[in-house]
Parts: structure tokens; C-alpha cells; sequence
């Protein structure tokens, strides 16, 4: 530290110190002070301004008796040619130049402001301004000067020009009304300044502009100082300290004939030299952080964080500073405990805070598979308030989130207290495969057993999910209203592919439950082929449901027709139990039922046809199934017989005609017609005219085959030629088609064997060898006859090989 010190007349000298705080620290005296060196500067006037330039210069200017001078710092010693007279106040930049020069700006008592560029050695006038008024005080940066007289504040920005006269002028950017008032400033930061004014402080800038309120000061400033971010201010027997972030006043230090208020840079931190009459001060600033804390701790959040955010000018800086960061995430987390969540909750975000620091605020939270304790309502809100926040931030970040392996879990523990039961169990069927299956305890803790099961289900605990929902519906889990039935179970087997025991113990169960429309669904799903191992065969399905004969009827219908199931026992079994239906009901209640059974009797060619005609003949009630039957058998002339003379169901007779000819030869479709014929034929004296009708109607029928010449030898003779014309145009066309088909069949023949003729012939000219190295491609034998059969490929077998493969 270098210091003034005024000495007896003629006598004024500057003396350089060395300060070391005390290890133990006193109320009274915390450093120590050696003089390590001393000039006499030999001047008559005490010393008004000293300046220490420490970088790159290492030189002390001072100004004493309107003398400007410079010294070495390092020594003391006076740097030769450096001098400058009638100088009333001088201002150094802080901004060096190239080769360790610096700018600074003098005021002389002949009214001129100039600029003087000091190296090492030399100081050199740059240019120089007129002015009005001397000039009390100035100070210069990279943007520009400001000055002040007693009345009034100047700014001048230099213009470069080779002519050291200025062309400019200084601009007048406030005035003083009140020659009471002390006029001074204070540099807040480059171009950027604090002007002393009426019970006031204007910032401004060199053009006069300022978009900044003014601060009100208590009592009317003689001198201050900016130290970042604090304003010291020097009044009557105090120093105020004002927050330059607020304008409020933050602190007052009581301190009589204080005279000088100086800022000494040192790193990040800069320190107030103080002098009164009698003693020097040296006022160290607390760091940033040690000031954050304080705030912190008298819940003066917006304080600390502007404190914080002002300590750094760039906007980019705002996001990956340290001390910025860790500030908002405090904040936050007072907020946050303090129920402040969307305030905490918008720090978070800007932080972009991970959520597992925000769990670590929330009591009870962790472990995350640990149930809640039982809370009263007082302390439940709090914790709603605090997870409802908790999972708005983590649906807003999802994104970034959901990558981390614990933040479904995080969901689902918060959404135990905050969401409803449905709205839990939708989370689960969309998410549980992210959540660890321990979490099963919470769900059961809360009796929440479905979602346990879905839990289970999600990791493939197919045993586990299907025995938690059997006890729902026994009741032996009380109390879920979120399981949505029994029906789950069977879908959740008929979507699956699960063990077939486990599958078949379930529709089984279902059974026991009297659910029979489910287990039938299960066993139809689950049918795979007839195998004895195959717990779903139809022979042991059909065991296990003849207790239940709505569902066993149910099964044989959709095994028939849909599985396609072709045994003659699963088919007869579904022809005695529509046999019994409609013998156990009244014919009212049974045409239903009865027309199944004889579709099924048409269809159907797996079923005993013996066993069923014995049951049929019991009773005379079924005749047109034993029409049926009797057709199944091949006795056609029985069955038409029993449906044309007995029954005189004609049209029921021609369509049942039709469904034996389906899928037959032509010749056995000639004879099921022919029968129904000789049927008609011999029941034409019973009823003639619907007889006739019924003949004419089948003779017409193109679905039906005749050899018409064998028919119209045997029709009625009296039936007149108009009314056999369909007849007759149908038989033409008929023999007309057979007979060019014949054609093309034999022209057909007639080209293949000309085929095989001329590739014949070509085999016979192509020469063939024969030796014992030959083998036949059948038995790999030699040949040891001179024929043999040669195939397309020219592979050659023994003549009786080749017989043997046809």
C-alpha cells in the first residue's frame, strides 16, 4: 500500500507499506503496517491526489502544489522528464494501450483539458480541450471522459485527429442549482456513470441519456464510490452502503472526518481504502459467495439472486456459471420447501435441475419402493402441493428425463398420494415395464391389487398376475374397485401364448365360476390338433364341460364349424345333444334347434350314421331326419320316399337333392336325380297337379343332372308338348354341350398323343448305352438286359423298377 503522509513544512512525503493481517484478529487492529520505502516529494503544499498503477508501469503518480509527478513503485524513485505544472486534478485509464502505455487526462489551472499518453519513460500530449470552468474532478475510460466543475457535469468523446487541438467540445449533461451540493461521480462500468445531484444519484451516460431510476440517498453524498455491486457513500460522521441492485440501503457505518474514499482492486475483489485525520481503514468487501449466504439466510432470495446474476454481464454466462447456478438451485429449494413450488419450479427449469435433487426434498420419498407413512391432512397437503409440482416438472421434461432408469418409479410414488386410483392403473398398463417389480408392495400396500397384478404381468409373471386377480374375484383381496371383472382373466389368456396347463387350469376355473361363455372362449382359442398330450383336445375338453351342457354345446358348434374338428365322436355328441334339446322341449321351442340339426345332418359326413338313425327310429317324430339319414346311407329312394309321400315336402325333396349331388360324380348325380324322379313318378297319382309341378320345376333345375333320354322315354304321355318345351331346350343344350365337349376332349387327347408319339420317336433315334458301368437310378443295380426305361432327364432305370414306381 502506498500512502501520503503530510509532515512538518516543506517537508511532504509518500511512503510505501506493506500490510499482513493479524493471525489473531482485535476489534481495534487487524493488520500490521511496515514502511518499506519513503520520498520526499519537495513541494509546499500537501499531496491532493496519489494514483498507483501497478500493471505493466509500475508507477505512482501524485499530484501535490499543482505538481504532477511520477514514481517509481517499486522504489520510489522519481521518473526523470515527467512533470507536469499547474495542474488542478488528473485521471488515469484503466485500459492500457500497446507497449505498456497508458492514457490519462489532466485539468490545468489555464483552463484546458488534456490528454497525455504515459510509457515507462516518457509522457507525450495527445490533444487538449478549452474549457469554461476549471475542472474539480475527471475521469476517463475507454468510452470517453466525464468531468465536473462546481456546478456542472461534462462529457467529451475523443475523436482521433493528428492535430493535438481538439476540434470538439466537452457536452454539458447535468447542472447544479445548489452551490451546497458537492458535485462528484463514480464510474459504475465503462460508459456507464453515477452523478452526484440533489439528494440523489443520476445514471448517465457521455451522451446525457440514462434508463435508470434514480437512487434516493438519506442524507446528501460529499464523495462515493462504486464497488461492485455496492455504493459507498461518504456523508456527515458516516459511511452509507447502498445496494446498487435495489437502491436500498444495506448497511451504515458510523465514521467521523472521514476524508478520502479509495478502491483498491485485488483479483475479484475490491477493497475501500478509508483515511480520516487520524487513521486509514481499509474496508474489505465480503466475496460474492459469503454475501450470497447472508442473504440466503435472511430469506432475501430476490436479493441473492440478483446479486448473483449482476455479477456476470454476458447473457450466455447466466446459464453455465457455477455460482449462478448453485444460487438458483438454493432459491429454489427455499421456495420449494417454503410451498413456493411454481416460483421453485421456474428456477428449476432455468437451472435445468435433475429431479432426483428435487426428491431429496421431499421427506419420505426414499427409498423409492417404501410405502408412504400414514399422514394427517395438514401434512398431506403439503406433500400434494410438493408432488403435484414434482410431476409437472417431470411431464415438462420427459423428454430428457424418461432416459433415466428410476423415473417412472419416481411417477409412480408420487402419483400414490396425488392421483386417483383409474388414473394410477391407466399409468401402470402404459408404463409398468419400466417399473422394478419390488414395487409390487407399495401397490399392495395401498390395496391397490390390480395394479399389482399388471405390475406382475409387465415382467412376465403370468402365475403371480393370474392367482391376484382369482383372489379379487374370491374376495380374498377386498376392497379394489379398480379390477374391472373376471373377463380380464380371459382375455388376458387369449391374448397371450402362456404354459397350456396354466391356460387350461384357467378356463377351468372360469368354469368353476360358472363363467362358461369365457371358458369356452378359451378352450376354441386355445385348440391345437387331437393329441393325447394336448391338454385343449376336444376329448378331454368335452369330459370336462358335460356338466355344463349350454357350454359343451357351444364348444362342438365352434369346433365343428370353425375348428373344423372331424371326429365322429365330437360330431355325434353334437347330434345327440340336438336330439335331446328337442326332445326335452316343446315343439314350439325346438324349430330352432331342429333346423340345425338337419342343416348339420346335410353337412356333416363324420358323424355315426348308424348310432344316430338307431336313436331316431325311438321315436316317430324326427321322419325328415331319417330321410336324411337314409340319404347319408346311400338309400336314396328311401329318403325321397319318406319325404315326398309322407312328408309331401316336394321343394324341401328337390333342394336336398341337390345337396347330395354336391361334389359328385356325374353318373352317382345321375342317380340321386333319377331316384327323386321315380319318387315323383310314383306319388303322380297321389297329387297330380303339384306332383307335375314339382317334376317340371326339377327337370328345369340346371343344378341337378338327368340322362334325359331315359327321362322323357318314362314322362307321362298325356303332358303336352308346350308344356315339356323347357324341358326339351334344356335337354338340347345339354346333349348339345356334351357333345362338343366330347369333341374337344378327343382333339385334346388327339394332340397330347401326337406329343408323345414325336417324343417317342425322338428317344428311339437318340442312341442309348448300356455297359455293366450303368447302374439303375432306382435299385443302383447293373443292367443286364438290353431294354430298359430311359425318363426325360436321360436317367435309366430296370423295366421292372420303373413298373414297381407307377
Amino acid at each position: 500500500m502506498i500512502h501520503e503522509m503530510n509532515e512538518p513544512i516543506f517537508c511532504y512525503l509518500v511512503h510505501k507499506f506493506s500490510l499482513q493481517k493479524n493471525s489473531i484478529s482485535s476489534e481495534t487492529k487487524e493488520f500490521e503496517c511496515h514502511c518499506t520505502a519513503s520520498v520526499n516529494l519537495g513541494t509546499r503544499k500537501p499531496i491532493g491526489k496519489i494514483k498507483v498503477v501497478i500493471l505493466s508501469l509500475h508507477r505512482v503518480i501524485t499530484l501535490s502544489d499543482n505538481l504532477l509527478q511520477v514514481l517509481n513503485s517499486d522504489n520510489l524513485q522519481f521518473i526523470s522528464n515527467i512533470k507536469l505544472k499547474n495542474i488542478i486534478t488528473f485521471a488515469v485509464s484503466n485500459q492500457f494501450k500497446q507497449g505498456a502505455s497508458i492514457d490519462m487526462c489532466v485539468s490545468t489551472k489555464r483552463n484546458k483539458l488534456q490528454i497525455y499518453r504515459l510509457d515507462r519513460m516518457n509522457i507525450n500530449l495527445i490533444y487538449e480541450i478549452s474549457v469554461h470552468d476549471p475542472l474539480i474532478s475527471i475521469g476517463i475510460d475507454e468510452c470517453g471522459i466525464l468531468a465536473c466543475s462546481k456546478t456542472a457535469y461534462f462529457a467529451y468523446r475523443p475523436t482521433m485527429n493528428n492535430d493535438r487541438r481538439s476540434t470538439g467540445s466537452l457536452q454539458t449533461i447535468f447542472t447544479l442549482h445548489d452551490p451546497s451540493i458537492v458535485a462528484c461521480f463514480t464510474f459504475i462500468k465503462p460508459g456507464e456513470y453515477l452523478l452526484s445531484g440533489p439528494n440523489i444519484g443520476i445514471t448517465t451516460t457521455l451522451e446525457g441519456t440514462s434508463q435508470r431510476t434514480p437512487i434516493m440517498f438519506i442524507s446528501q453524498p460529499n464523495d462515493f464510490i462504486y464497488s461492485h455491486p455496492y455504493l459507498l457513500v461518504r456523508v456527515k460522521d458516516y459511511i452509507h452502503i447502498y445496494s446498487y441492485l435495489d437502491d436500498q440501503l444495506k448497511q451504515e457505518i458510523p465514521l467521523k472526518n472521514c476524508q478520502t474514499l479509495i478502491n483498491i482492486p485485488e483479483g475479484n475483489i475490491n477493497n475501500i481504502l478509508i483515511n480520516t485525520k487520524d487513521n486509514i481503514y481499509l474496508l474489505e468487501s465480503l466475496s460474492i459467495q459469503e454475501q450470497i449466504d447472508q442473504l440466503l439466510n435472511t430469506y432475501r432470495l430476490q436479493e441473492a439472486l440478483i446479486l448473483a446474476e449482476n455479477n456476470f454481464s454476458s447473457i450466455e454466462k447466466h446459464n453455465t456459471n457455477s455460482l449462478i447456478l448453485s444460487t438458483k438451485k438454493r432459491v429454489g429449494f427455499i421456495e420449494f420447501n417454503s410451498m413456493n413450488v411454481i416460483r421453485a419450479l421456474h428456477l428449476f427449469d432455468d437451472i435445468n435441475l435433475d429431479f432426483h435433487e428435487i426428491i431429496l426434498q421431499i421427506p419420505n420419498f426414499l427409498p423409492l419402493n417404501s410405502p408412504w407413512p400414514d399422514f394427517d391432512e395438514n401434512i398431506k397437503s403439503r406433500y400434494i402441493l410438493w408432488l403435484n409440482a414434482f410431476c409437472d416438472y417431470m411431464t415438462k421434461r420427459s423428454e430428457e428425463f424418461s432416459r433415466q432408469s428410476d423415473y417412472y418409479s419416481s411417477l409412480l410414488k408420487a402419483y400414490l398420494i396425488i392421483k386417483s386410483r383409474e388414473t394410477i392403473i391407466e399409468f401402470l398398463e402404459k408404463y409398468a415395464s419400466y417399473i422394478p417389480i419390488d414395487f409390487h408392495n407399495l401397490l399392495f400396500h395401498i390395496r391397490l391389487y390390480h395394479g399389482a397384478a399388471i405390475l406382475y404381468s409387465a415382467h412376465g409373471k403370468h402365475e403371480q398376475t393370474i392367482d391376484i386377480w382369482k383372489k379379487i374375484v374370491s374376495n380374498e383381496y377386498s376392497n379394489d374397485d379398480t379390477f374391472p371383472g373376471i373377463w380380464i382373466i380371459a382375455k388376458y389368456i387369449l391374448e397371450r401364448n402362456l404354459d397350456r396347463s396354466l391356460e387350461f387350469s384357467v378356463g377351468k376355473w372360469l368354469l368353476e365360476q360358472h363363467e362358461e361363455e369365457l371358458a369356452t372362449k378359451i378352450f376354441i382359442s386355445k385348440y391345437q390338433n387331437e393329441s393325447n398330450r394336448d391338454p385343449f383336445n376336444s376329448n378331454k375338453v368335452t369330459h370336462l364341460l358335460k356338466p355344463y351342457p349350454t357350454a359343451l354345446r357351444n364348444y362342438l358348434e365352434q369346433g365343428v364349424f370353425k375348428l373344423m374338428i372331424e371326429t365322429d365322436e365330437i360330431h355325434t355328441m353334437l347330434v345327440n345333444i340336438y336330439l335331446d334339446q328337442i326332445l326335452s322341449k316343446s315343439s314350439d321351442d325346438n324349430e330352432q334347434t331342429r333346423t340345425k340339426l338337419q342343416e348339420f345332418l346335410v353337412k356333416s359326413n363324420f358323424y355315426r350314421v348308424q348310432s344316430v338313425l338307431n336313436r331316431i327310429n325311438q321315436t316317430k317324430r324326427f321322419k325328415r331326419e331319417l330321410a336324411l339319414l337314409y340319404g347319408k346311407m346311400n338309400n336314396f329312394e328311401q329318403a325321397f320316399q319318406i319325404l315326398v309321400n309322407e312328408l309331401e315336402d316336394f321343394q324341401y325333396a328337390e333342394n336336398y337333392c341337390v345337396a347330395l349331388s354336391f361334389d359328385k360324380s356325374s353318373d352317382d348325380r345321375k342317380i340321386v336325380a333319377h331316384a327323386l324322379f321315380n319318387a315323383f313318378l310314383a306319388s303322380l297319382d297321389k297329387h297330380p297337379n303339384e306332383i307335375t309341378a314339382a317334376l317340371l320345376h326339377l327337370l328345369c333345375n340346371n343344378e341337378v343332372e338327368f340322362d334325359f333320354i331315359e327321362i322323357l322315354k318314362r314322362l307321362p304321355s298325356q303332358w303336352s308338348i308346350s308344356s315339356l318345351k323347357d324341358i326339351l331346350l334344356r335337354a338340347t343344350r345339354t346333349y348339345s354341350y356334351i357333345k362338343r365337349s366330347t369333341k374337344l376332349e378327343i382333339a385334346l387327347d388327339r394332340i397330347q398323343n401326337e406329343k408323345l408319339n414325336i417324343k417317342l420317336r425322338k428317344l428311339k433315334r437318340s442312341n442309348v448305352i448300356i455297359n455293366e458301368y450303368r447302374r439303375c437310378k432306382n435299385c443302383l443295380k447293373q443292367f443286364y438286359e438290353a431294354s430298359c426305361i430311359v425318363y426325360q432327364d436321360g436317367s435309366q432305370v430296370h423295366v421292372h423298377c420303373a413298373k414297381q414306381l407307377n
